[in-house]
């Protein structure tokens, strides 16, 4: 065993003064509360909490486990134990004894073999259709844990800001809904407990508290593991939120910082600018760059100080930990340019190297291309920086569908924009991985967004469910859910998630009540979201096929997904008029093909010299 100057001095200071010793050995925490055999780096850093712990010397006796080095720091509270599991180690119970002076205590450490298990850690790619939710405003299927005694807040519907009791069983209770809706994935907001004030609003999940721990109000651990389970059985892969910029205010770690640097310091930095920009820009200063990386993301959340090599192995630990304790098929990580970028690419290589077949998106909210494209994996950025992150959100093309939709038809505005955006994909190394969205938890509701328009609406799904990359929905876009303006308005509940909900929009006939309250086709428009949504699945035209577009006439767009076997026509009119659109232009896709099936209206059209194209329309027509 390998011992520090550090521990060396610290024995030297147990023999001298043996009075400040004399006190019984107490551990609050061991993180990560096991590890497995078998990864590709063999170290685990154990953070070991507890009373004056500092003063307890640490040793194994184990076949194959070693004690690599053990780290003090300025808090006596901790000290940082890495083990390093050799080769030869087995799977079992490592007694980890710590000693000071008369006293000892021994820590049952358990290390694990991997799963081979391969309905597990499958990564998501452009085969899949995400479907994001909110726990908390989806469905209640547990109200028994509505409110837990000792924590900070219960529910309180009648608030949008407050806790709503949405919970992991309500999502497993719905996961039959989600795979006839056509959804091949389930991303959530974060599960991890999140104990904070009822005047913060921690219901979103974005202020953890305890980095290995489910909510309570969600459900426990193994709650969460059934979720997966079940979700696996019926073909549904699962993706976990993350957060590595912060956590929030009364984790407990904040609360007793191991360290001076665990945090960045809120009185000398203060909240960031918010301008992630800076980050990649050859030409921003010091203080602009360091204002948006150091800054606290809000004063609920501290900012994590990556550079601290004991803070970065922790995140990255805290992450394989879930992926090889769940089977997590995959990560979206908020908030991804806002810590130190270094730690991001390595916190990438680490999951990919023990994890090859993974995916992660990392939530890269720029308002251009290249800036999007600068976090994607591959890009050939002048800095020399690599990511190492396969997929990153697009949301320059959720701009543009938002916007474009929206304006009448000029030289660069209306439809044209979406043909724009895509021209600029030669900006990133692979575009087919990023994801794509008409909406999230933190926009408006397309919906509203669109005038409460549906044609309109049904060109913006139809455009996300055929253009390049992976598509994911927000939670009751299928039911034409509105909402806008502060953010518990964006996340309203879904109708029918709490038993004394009078309209369940979880059944036929509660979308028809729905319609009948709201005036808004929502059975049209789930009966066409279900059926576009589930002939996309088995389409590899739609997941790998080559795409060609034309450029917008008359703010009409038509593009083609093809491959060896099949050709897709997509016809999306942004007008308020039928279009006629003369199909010689179009000739050497159709490639004399003179009938097709629409999938977005479920017919079969003709193709001759001219296609009538309704207002408002979307047409997706399968060439037969």
């Amino acid at each position: 065993m390998r011992i520090s100057k550090a521990i060396s001095s610290l024995l030297l200071f147990i023999f001298c003064v043996p009075v400040l010793v004399a006190q019984s050995i107490q551990i609050d925490r061991v993180e990560p509360e096991n590890w497995w055999i078998g990864f590709q780096e063999p170290e685990v850093q154990l953070l070991v909490y507890g009373d004056n712990i500092q003063t307890a010397i640490p040793s194994v006796d184990y076949p194959g486990v070693t004690i690599e080095r053990i780290t003090l720091v300025e808090n006596p509270n901790y000290q940082f134990v890495t083990l390093r599991i050799h080769d030869e180690a087995e799977a079992g119970t490592v007694e980890l004894e710590f000693n000071r002076g008369e006293y000892s205590y021994t820590h049952p450490y358990e290390i694990r073999e991997r799963s081979s298990d391969p309905n597990r850690n499958q990564g998501f790619d452009s085969t899949d259709l995400i479907y994001l939710l909110m726990p908390d405003r989806f469905a209640n299927g547990n109200p028994e844990n509505d409110n837990i005694p000792g924590m900070l807040e219960g529910v309180n519907r009648d608030n949008p800001n407050a806790r709503h009791g949405g919970d992991i069983q309500g999502v497993i209770d719905n996961l039959d809904y989600l795979d006839n809706l056509g959804m091949t994935a389930v991303w959530f907001t974060p599960i991890i407990e999140n104990d904070m004030p009822p005047e913060y609003g921690a219901y979103h999940g974005y202020a953890a508290t305890d980095m290995y721990r489910v909510d309570r109000r969600f459900g426990t651990n193994e709650k969460y593991l059934e979720l997966i389970d079940k979700a696996h059985d019926m073909g549904l892969k699962v993706i976990m939120d993350m957060i590595h910029n912060h956590v929030g205010t009364e984790h407990w770690f904040v609360k007793d910082q191991p360290t001076s640097d665990w945090v960045h310091d809120l009185e000398e930095v203060g909240t960031t600018n918010y301008r992630a920009s800076t980050v990649m820009d050859p030409y921003a200063s010091d203080f602009d760059q360091s204002a948006m990386v150091k800054g606290w993301f809000v004063k609920d959340m501290p900012d994590m100080d990556q550079r601290n090599e004991l803070v970065a192995n922790y995140l990255i630990q805290n992450t394989l930990w879930w992926i090889e304790y769940s089977g997590i098929d995959g990560i979206r990580m908020d908030t991804h340019p806002y810590p130190y970028k270094e730690y991001m690419a390595e916190w990438s290589r680490r999951v990919l190297e023990e994890f090859p077949d993974f995916n992660m998106v990392g939530e890269a909210w720029m308002s251009n291309p290249p800036a999007t494209a600068y976090w994607q994996t591959g890009f050939p950025s002048p800095d020399g920086y690599e990511s190492y992150l396969p997929s990153v959100t697009d949301f320059p093309l959720y701009d543009a569908i938002a916007s474009g939709l929206n304006e009448d038809a000029a030289w660069d505005r209306g439809i044209y924009k979406l043909y724009d955006i895509l021209s600029q994909d030669f900006l990133f190394p692979n575009p087919n991985l990023n994801v794509i969205f008409p909406g999230n938890h933190d926009l408006d509701r397309i919906f509203s967004v669109l005038g409460e328009d549906y044609g309109k609406f049904k060109i913006a799904l139809s455009f996300v469910l055929t253009t390049r990359g992976i598509p994911q929905l927000y939670y009751g876009d299928e039911i034409l859910m509105t909402g806008g303006g502060p953010d518990g308005l964006k996340r309203k509940d879904f109708p029918g998630g709490w038993e004394e909900d009078a309209i369940d929009g979880f059944t036929a006939e509660g979308r028809q009540e729905l319609a009948e309250e709201t005036g808004f086709p929502v059975v049209e428009s789930h009966e066409f979201l279900t059926r576009v949504a589930n002939w996309r699945q088995d389409k590899d035209v739609i997941h790998n096929g080559e795409l060609t577009h034309f450029l917008p006439q008359n703010n009409v767009y038509v593009y083609f997904r093809h491959n060896d076997e099949e050709t897709v026509m997509v016809v999306l009119n942004a007008n308020e008029e039928a279009q006629e659109l003369d199909l010689n232009r179009f000739s050497e896709l159709i490639d004399g093909h003179t009938e097709g099936y629409d999938v977005a209206n479920d017919q079969t059209v003709q193709l001759g010299e001219v296609l009538e194209v309704d207002a408002l329309e979307a047409m997706i027509i399968e060439l037969e």
